[in-house]
């Protein structure tokens, strides 16, 4: 069967360090928090990244158990470690180890996934996501952003240009939108990026909900939450649900409810993997 859709960049393990509280280490990663939310809104799923011996087996087994793995390449060394380091004054320290996780715009993409409706690039850096935009030449591809890059974004605005010109979709949050036009309202800002070439600007803004241009505005409101929530990986989610949706051919209206469902989803729940 045709893969729906197919998923690179990055699956990590998190550690998110509290005032007062014990270490809490989860599976992350936007690669997987995409993938994952895509498998599970109905679509047939490949994802395409890397990992260390230190990956943890029954993490790789909930991911082989709603998606295809075969793009999951197990390396000697270290897994990519991200450190959510809150502090009491409530500033956030977030330090990488990339371990692995280098160049993975040239990962290998199993030749099964090369017929795949939809690809999707996850949030890398943005040299590595012009590498796999080259190698996908003439697919079809969605591209996403993340706070991560965002010096990268405003020291090379050629190359981020040269992204969003290649891509069909791109998803940027509210921020990185203007970050990247250097503009100060959304909406021209994305009017500005559909500009560059890209045929849908899908603009996630939080409590906000989603906008997005395609020649024309469409706005939504976000879906209501009640209790406690974790926003981590509510855009990735968002993004996995929506390309579910799109990767099928359903309307605009669909994609977006069952982008927004996903993340709902992932909104009560702590991590960012949606299974």
């Amino acid at each position: 069967m045709r893969f729906d859709l197919v998923v690179l960049g990055h699956v990590s393990i998190d550690h998110i360090r509290m005032p007062g509280k014990p270490e809490l280490i989860l599976p992350g990663g936007a690669a997987a928090a995409v993938a994952t939310s895509a498998a599970l809104a109905g679509a047939k799923v490949g994802l395409v990244t890397k990992v260390g011996e230190d990956f943890p087996g029954e993490w790789l087994e909930k991911l082989a158990s709603i998606l295809d793995v075969r793009g999951v390449h197990v390396l000697p060394g270290k897994t990519m470690h991200i450190y959510m380091i809150y502090h009491e004054d409530g500033s956030v320290d977030a330090p990488v180890e990339i371990g692995v996780a280098e160049r993975m715009g040239e990962t290998p993409i199993p030749e099964e996934y090369m017929e795949a409706k939809f690809f999707h690039i996850a949030p890398i850096p943005p040299e590595e996501q012009l590498k796999a935009l080259k190698r996908l030449e003439g697919k079809r591809i969605s591209l996403d952003f993340n706070p991560t890059y965002y010096e990268d974004y405003k020291r090379r605005p050629e190359l981020v240009r040269e992204l969003v010109e290649r891509s069909e979709i791109i998803f940027p949050n509210e921020r990185e939108a203007m970050l990247i036009t250097g503009l100060k309202d959304v909406r021209k800002s994305a009017e500005q990026l559909y500009s560059w070439g890209v045929e849908l600007v899908v603009v996630t803004r939080g409590e906000k909900g989603v906008l997005i241009y395609d020649g024309d505005f469409h706005e939504f409101p976000a879906l209501p939450v009640e209790g406690e929530i974790d926003p981590t990986g509510a855009g990735d989610a968002f993004a996995g649900g929506f390309l579910a949706g799109y990767s099928r051919g359903l309307s605009l209206e669909e994609c977006v409810k069952l982008g927004l469902e996903r993340a709902r989803n992932v909104l009560k729940k702590k991590g960012s993997w949606s299974v």
